[in-house]
């Protein structure tokens, strides 16, 4: 049994931050994409924690949206199916941030273009998966998601970096780099902004973990 809610997020650099929030009963870096996200939100189920939230990184859909500025998603839409999930109440009560609808496709929304054919005021990749995998166990759920990209960025492609288990190589991404200055760019003010969104949805979720 694993007391208090459990945090699924992607990658090492989201648990890293979250680790330090006190009152969790666990927080675990799944992989990224809807794949590893649901293997990995079915195992923390297991445990029995008392909620699950898929915490980390999201991009604006919304052009209003701030880097750092956090959502926590009152509904949860699987691009690839329709799918609607709803947030718990009391989970969404106790979340700082903006509510609002998250988007979640099964791959990562690189160009303007494509995050403008998009519902939702933000986008990320394993939201969907979790809280589907939520909804089969009964357990409460809540998406909470810190901007890492505004609508007008493009971001790296990360594609060949991300291993079968959803885990993200480095090499790839640093061989991808050298080959093409823009993407060198690119890592570069993701590197930024994901260590100010970091900042920001710790904060959020020791608030919201305070308040349950």
């Amino acid at each position: 049994m694993t007391p208090g809610p459990a945090v699924l997020c992607a990658v090492p650099a989201e648990r890293a931050a979250l680790v330090r929030v006190r009152g969790l009963g666990v927080v675990h870096a799944g992989g990224v994409g809807p794949g590893p996200a649901g293997r990995a939100a079915r195992e923390l189920l297991a445990r029995g924690p008392s909620a699950l939230i898929a915490a980390g990184f999201c991009g604006a859909l919304d052009p209003d949206l701030r880097i750092a500025e956090l959502i926590a998603a009152r509904e949860v839409i699987d691009a690839a199916t329709g799918e609607r999930f709803q947030a718990d109440p009391g989970l969404l009560s106790a979340a700082p941030g903006l509510r609002a609808v998250l988007s979640s496709t099964p791959s990562l929304v690189r160009s303007p273009d494509v995050r403008a054919g998009l519902p939702g005021a933000a986008v990320d990749m394993e939201s969907a998966a979790v809280a589907r995998a939520a909804a089969e166990a009964g357990v409460p759920f809540l998406a909470l998601r810190s901007v890492t990209d505004r609508t007008h960025h493009r971001m790296p492609d990360i594609s060949r970096a991300v291993a079968p288990n959803g885990t993200i190589q480095m090499w790839p991404l640093a061989r991808s780099a050298a080959r093409r200055p823009t993407e060198l760019g690119r890592l570069l003010r993701l590197a930024a902004t994901s260590a100010r969104a970091a900042r920001s949805l710790r904060r959020g979720l020791q608030i919201m973990v305070d308040r349950l």
